[in-house]
């Protein structure tokens, strides 16, 4: 008989080996939260006596992402404070969520760059001034525009803490937050039902942020400190659309 092998006389068949798919199988990520295609968020920022306003866009390409945030000082501030800071971040959307891979920071007349290579492991940091720095990584990273929507596209989070390494545009550092619970938020929007997260204490200083439950879980207020105690608080004015 084609195909087959009969055992010799006698003895019993060797049955094959059935692969353990549930053991060899990877186990899927859950699918990601649905965001528009764009998406225009506008904040009004404080930062001790500094009033301002932060714009940041959300630009959906497929299997690719562009984030780019301006913010700058408004009304009498803004003739002390000249000069805008603006962010982009642009990479891929994986089944995990974002990506990095290109990073820009500008401070008034400052510009830095950073790249991210995910399969070597490492961030190539371009500062304003001074050689390059490298920075090894292992897993998923982010960075300090990213984070924000990768919350969004993988909410609500795990119970309990849940770590992700982040690239602020200077450093690289493995950061803990934790879910605090749902609160009601008043904004300019109306009052919003939302998931109040913060980081675990340590030397960075202060970050929590409150994302919309009902509004793709985008983050509506942020309060955020640097080591020096400096604060800054962003609370949303308007989404888009």
């Amino acid at each position: 008989m084609d195909g087959i092998a009969a055992a010799p006389a006698g003895e019993a068949a060797t049955p094959e080996p059935v692969p353990d798919e549930a053991a060899s199988a990877e186990i899927a990520p859950p699918p990601l939260n649905a965001l528009p295609p764009r998406l225009d968020l506008r904040y009004q920022v404080r930062y001790g006596l500094v009033s301002g306003e932060q714009v940041l866009q959300w630009v959906n390409e497929g299997e690719r992402y562009t984030l780019s945030s301006v913010a700058s000082a408004t009304g009498l501030a803004g003739v002390f404070y000249r000069g805008r800071f603006v962010q982009t971040s642009r990479g891929r959307i994986t089944p995990q969520g974002l990506q990095p891979e290109e990073f820009w920071d500008q401070r008034g007349d400052r510009h830095s760059s950073a790249r991210f290579d995910a399969a070597a492991g490492r961030i190539t940091l371009m500062p304003a001034k001074g050689a390059p720095r490298h920075f090894g990584y292992a897993g998923e990273v982010q960075d300090a525009l990213s984070l924000f929507f990768q919350l969004a596209l993988t909410a609500p989070p795990p119970a309990g803490r849940f770590t992700y390494a982040v690239f602020n545009g200077k450093k690289l550092r493995d950061y803990s937050y934790e879910v605090l619970g749902e609160e009601t938020l008043e904004t300019a929007l109306g009052a919003l039902r939302t998931l109040h997260l913060a980081r675990t204490a340590d030397a960075d200083g202060r970050f929590e942020a409150w994302l919309a439950v009902d509004r793709h879980y985008l983050p509506v207020r942020v309060l955020k400190s640097d080591d020096t105690g400096n604060a800054m608080e962003l609370r949303i004015q308007s989404i888009a659309p």
